[in-house]
Formats: C-alpha cells, sequence, structure tokens
C-alpha cells in the first residue's frame, strides 16, 4: 500500500506513523499540510488529531520559516493548560516531514457554521455563549508572563463542538508580547480580521486580538464575512444588516473594532463582563432569524451566563495535559520517539555512508604510504595524507555553517559557527602542507606559523568548542556519541599536535602522526554530521492553517 495518495500528496489511510498512529483519514486541509484523524493503537484506540508539515513544496528559505512557526506552535500549547486550547500529546518527525499529535475534536469551525447558512446571523444566545469562551481563553493568554498575543482570531480559528464547547485553535503565528517595541518585525494575520497595527502600523498587544474577535463577533451577528469586504478596516453598523440586535452589543463590537487601539476595551475581562450583563437580557433580544434545523453544530445555551466561570480543568484531566506538554517538547522525557526521529533511516544510512567513505579514503592513503614506508620519495604520498585531510575538514566547515541556516536557537549558532571557524583555519593549513610549492610562495613573502602544529590545535580547538551540545535539548543517544566523538579528536589531534617535528620529516617517525591526524578529521566529521542533524531537530518547525477541519489544526 501507498503511503501517499498519487493525487493529493497526503498521507493515505491505515498508513501507522511511529508504529502507532494508524490514519483514518484527512480531518482537515491548509497551504502547507493537513489534518488527519488517527487511532492511537498504544491507548486503547482513542482518537486522536495529528497535524501534518509538508516540506516538499517550499524552498530553503520558506521551509526555515515554516518550520519556526511550526515549533512555535508547538511550544506555545506545549505550555499552556486551558479547556479551551487544544493540548499536544507528542510531536515526532517521520519520512521528512513534522507531526504535532493532539486531542481530536469532534466539531465544526464557526466558519463552517456560518457558511452552512449564507447570509445568515447565528442567534444572540448562542453568540454570546462562544464569545465569553474565547474571552476567557484570550485573558488567560494575555494574563502570561510575558503575554501571548493569538494575532489570528477568525471564524476558521474557533471550533465547536456539539455541546457548544469552543477551542481556540493554530497558533502559527502567535507571538510573545515585548513592552516598548514600535512595530512587530512581521506582518501577519487574516484580511478582514487583522487590526491596522498588524499590518506594520505598530506593535501588537492584547487589543489586537480584541480586534479579531470582534470582527468575529459582526460576522456572526450579521452573516457578512469581513474577508470578502473591499475595505477591511470598514464594518457596516451591525444593526442595519440585523436590527434585532441590541443598541449595547452593537455598541460594544463597534468599540472592540476602532481603528484606534487605544479606544477598543482595555483587555478581555471588560468584554467579557459587557457580555455577561447583556446574557441578562439575550432573551428579549434573540436574533429573529434561528439556525436551520440541519445546522452543522447544535446549540446548548449556557446554564449560568450571568456569571461565567473561570474554566480550570480538574485536577486528573490537568495531570494528562501536563504530560502531554513534556512529551511534546522534553526530548528526554520521549526517548523512544525522539531517538526515532533522530536515527531515521535517512540520516542512518548517511552517516553510516560518511564512516565508511571517509575511513576507506584514510586506509587507502595510510596502506599505501605503508607500503611505501622504504621508498623514496615518501614525501609524494604524505602529500595525498594532507589533501584528504584537507577535504574532509573542508566538509566539515561547509557542514558547520550551513547548518547555521538551519537552526534559530541562539547558542546553537554559536557552536557551529565557532566550530566552522575553527575547521577553516585547520582546512587552510593542511590544503598549504599538501602542496609543498604553495608552501614555499607563501614563506617568501609571509613568515608562516608551524601549519603542521597549528592544523590540528584549530581542530582540537573545534571539537572542544562542539562540546557547547551537551548544554542544547538534545536526545540523550545524540549526547553520548557527540561526546565519544569530540573527545576521540581532541585526544587524536592533540597527540599530533605534541609530537610534531618542525623539519616533518616524511619517514617512519611521522606515520603515527599522519595516522592520528586523519583519525582526529574522520571522528571530527562524524561529530559535525551529528551536529548538523540536531541543527534541523533545533527547529521542527510552521503553522499551516486548516481552515476547513474538524479537529484542532
Amino acid at each position: 500500500m501507498s503511503t501517499y495518495d498519487s493525487q493529493t500528496g497526503r498521507l493515505a489511510p491505515q498508513v501507522l506513523l511511529q508504529q502507532r498512529y494508524m490514519i483514518i483519514g484527512q480531518a482537515g486541509r491548509g497551504g502547507m499540510g493537513a489534518v488527519y484523524e488517527a487511532m492511537d493503537t498504544h491507548f486503547g484506540q482513542r482518537r486522536v488529531a495529528i497535524k501534518e508539515m509538508s516540506q516538499g513544496h517550499l524552498n530553503n528559505q520558506e521551509l526555515a520559516s515554516a518550520t519556526a512557526q511550526f515549533q512555535q506552535e508547538a511550544r506555545l500549547l506545549g505550555s499552556l493548560t486551558h479547556p479551551n486550547l487544544p493540548h499536544i500529546l507528542g510531536a515526532f518527525n517521520e519520512r521528512g516531514r513534522s507531526y504535532l499529535v493532539m486531542d481530536f475534536i469532534d466539531g465544526k469551525t464557526l466558519h463552517q457554521m456560518l457558511r452552512a447558512q449564507p447570509g445568515k446571523p447565528l442567534p444572540l444566545e448562542q453568540v454570546i455563549h462562544y464569545a465569553s469562551q474565547l474571552c476567557n481563553v484570550l485573558s488567560y493568554l494575555h494574563q502570561q508572563r510575558p503575554p501571548i498575543i493569538f494575532r489570528d482570531v477568525k471564524p476558521s480559528n474557533v471550533m465547536v463542538t456539539e455541546k457548544g464547547h469552543v477551542y481556540l485553535i493554530d497558533f502559527g503565528i502567535a507571538r510573545i508580547f515585548t513592552e516598548g517595541k514600535e512595530q512587530d518585525t512581521i506582518q501577519l494575520g487574516s484580511p478582514g480580521y487583522a487590526p491596522p497595527e498588524q499590518h506594520g502600523s505598530s506593535q501588537t498587544g492584547p487589543r489586537s486580538d480584541i480586534y479579531g474577535l470582534g470582527a468575529t463577533l459582526h460576522y456572526c451577528l450579521t452573516g457578512k464575512d469581513p474577508y470578502y469586504s473591499q475595505e477591511h478596516f470598514t464594518f457596516t453598523p451591525i444593526r442595519q444588516l440585523n436590527p434585532q440586535v441590541p443598541v449595547e452589543m452593537e455598541r460594544l463590537v463597534q468599540r472592540m473594532l476602532s481603528l484606534d487601539i487605544h479606544q477598543r476595551p482595555a483587555n478581555a475581562n471588560e468584554v467579557l463582563q459587557a457580555l455577561q450583563s447583556l446574557g441578562q437580557r439575550a432573551a428579549d433580544h434573540t436574533i429573529a432569524i434561528h439556525a436551520d434545523a440541519g445546522a452543522p453544530t447544535l446549540y446548548q445555551p449556557p446554564q449560568v451566563p450571568a456569571a461565567y466561570p473561570q474554566l480550570v480543568p480538574p485536577p486528573a484531566q490537568l495531570a494528562s495535559y501536563q504530560a502531554g506538554q513534556q512529551m511534546a517538547l522534553d526530548p528526554t522525557v520521549q526517548p523512544a520517539s525522539m531517538l526515532s526521529s533522530f536515527w531515521n533511516a535517512r540520516f542512518t544510512t548517511t552517516f553510516f555512508l560518511v564512516a565508511l567513505i571517509s575511513i576507506g579514503a584514510a586506509w587507502v592513503v595510510m596502506g599505501l604510504i605503508a607500503m611505501k614506508m622504504l621508498s623514496t620519495p615518501v614525501h609524494y604520498y604524505y602529500g595525498y595524507a594532507w589533501l584528504l585531510g584537507a577535504c574532509l575538514t573542508g566538509i566539515a566547515s561547509l557542514l558547520s555553517f550551513v547548518s547555521c541556516l538551519w537552526t534559530r536557537q541562539a547558542l546553537a549558532r554559536l557552536v557551529l559557527l565557532l566550530t566552522g571557524l575553527f575547521t577553516l583555519i585547520s582546512t587552510a593549513c593542511t590544503l598549504i602542507l599538501a602542496f609543498p610549492d604553495l608552501q614555499q610562495v607563501l614563506s617568501l613573502r609571509y613568515t608562516l606559523p608551524d601549519l603542521s602544529f597549528v592544523s590540528p590545535l584549530s581542530l582540537a580547538l573545534a571539537a572542544f568548542c562542539s562540546l557547547g551540545w551537551m548544554f542544547l535539548a538534545s536526545p540523550w543517544s545524540a549526547r553520548i556519541f557527540l561526546l565519544l566523538f569530540s573527545a576521540v579528536t581532541l585526544a587524536c589531534t592533540l597527540f599530533a599536535a605534541n609530537t610534531v617535528s618542525t623539519a616533518n620529516p616524511p619517514g617512519q617517525e611521522a606515520f603515527s602522526w599522519y595516522l592520528f591526524f586523519l583519525a582526529g578529521v574522520i571522528t571530527y566529521l562524524l561529530n559535525i554530521t551529528l551536529a548538523a542533524r540536531l541543527s534541523q531537530l533545533a527547529t521542527p518547525l510552521p503553522a499551516h492553517t486548516a481552515d476547513e477541519g474538524g479537529i484542532a489544526n
């Protein structure tokens, strides 16, 4: 059975991910991936949602940005616990794609509900009930330290279950609020729902989410989607389209949609209090046009609209949520899945090919030198050893610099940059030693240091810097290999640097020097190969918006 559908490129039903999650079918879709309904075969056949980040259609720059957004969504959701937010159960990489495992939400988006009855609004009590829950969860996000700004409140990011429970989904462009910034670095959001400041005029903050909520309420109360408006910051007064809406509700939404950020309600709690007051009189101001009998989501009015409670999960559910957070964010909590995502088939094959080719090349060169040890001029064959060392260190240096582009972690970039620079110095010294004529020409113009000492010493410094990966989050298997390869590289290169002769005689006494130097180069190349893999996993990175889906995307 094929893993992916040949026409859509999506995972086919019955595919088993991580030897655990059986794909049932596609539950949602977005511009950069898909959301699938699956069965967790290791947990009583429970239904889960698996969000996939497809990488095949992205160039390097787009992939880096998408991966960063995907990781951001995983970290934000994993660090939050609220009944109106989806909960992450795990995260993994497989078949070149990144996945998030979440609770399955059986429901419809507000956008689907409204589109099922084109041009018709939702009942006022229903809108107040949904809006109260959204205010509750937005208040929770804004009260984090630092505050979290969702930045994409819209009907397609609001899931509603059959019992009227609301979930705010898709944290792909949420951001941490930084006090004092004049404006955001990137301008994101959905036309019609994103406030003016989100388009670059100033910094987004908690009141930016209030604008998006106001646009969502306007759509729910009028049936007119602001996405299709010719002027995205202009909203027709609600009562012109639906006279049954109370004046107080219209005024509240108008305040929420103010172009001046300071004219909007100060926070989500202020909006919630106004909605609670309106909820007490909702029976007298119910919208005349009710949802059709065949509406996709049945409405159950709130039991206590006047005193909407702070939603706190029960202790057992909270413990389950926290366990899911740790599984998603801490690779040491789920060693089996992280081990399989790190040592996947592609990387394992690449790693062993690098090892076999480099060791094989070194064995051929050193074998040739050993056979020609008594011949003259043996220095000719030592040139091949220098040239091989230059090639391998050059590859390692290039891999270090390229890996800097793959990771978003500052410490990882610093480690890769330092190892790349020291390896580049070793490459230059080794390359000069490989060509005696070049060394002679340079010696006429410059006072060169003992390159046969500088080359292994630079590589030893690079290996020492690579120990910085011990302080970065990574699977323990990778840390053990990194520590082992770094120790071998340091031992071999320091031995070579300590025993080097300034005359560098091409005789038997130099054979062990070349042998230890090449051994250090090979182990260092394997070390950098592991580091390059870790730099990819450091941002297992983008959020794709499953606008039409049955689960939290």
